[in-house]
């Protein structure tokens, strides 16, 4: 049976993104919450579903994310990442969820001409 998809790739992509992002920040602001905040972030495996739709957008998560999103290492890192030490983890929250982070530069790629449907 072929799945049929009722949101628009980028729209659906970029509200997940944003969903991932507003997870971290609630890890980062309430360290009681982190583990629970980080596992609903990990939604990794619906994102990764819709990009194969996108070979464009998929290559250029894969290359951004690495293991983060990569099948065989997915909830291993998110498991990891909720459980580094403080300082770590805000480091690595900063360089995924920030400004200037790895999630910003896909969600120009996705917004933008970078990935036009394949």
């Amino acid at each position: 049976m072929i799945s049929r998809q009722r949101t628009e790739f980028a729209a659906f992509v970029l509200d997940l993104m944003d969903f991932i992002e507003e997870k971290i920040g609630e890890a980062m602001d309430n360290e009681s919450s982190r583990a629970a905040a980080i596992a609903e972030a990990g939604a990794i495996p619906v994102l990764r579903d819709r990009l194969r739709e996108n070979e464009v957008a998929q290559a250029n998560f894969i290359l951004v994310l690495g293991a983060m999103i990569e099948a065989r290492y997915a909830s291993e890192w998110w498991e990891g990442f909720a459980k580094m030490d403080r300082a770590e983890f805000e480091e690595t929250a900063r360089d995924l969820a920030g400004p200037g982070g790895r999630l910003a530069v896909l969600r120009r790629i996705v917004a933008g001409e970078g990935a036009a449907p394949s």
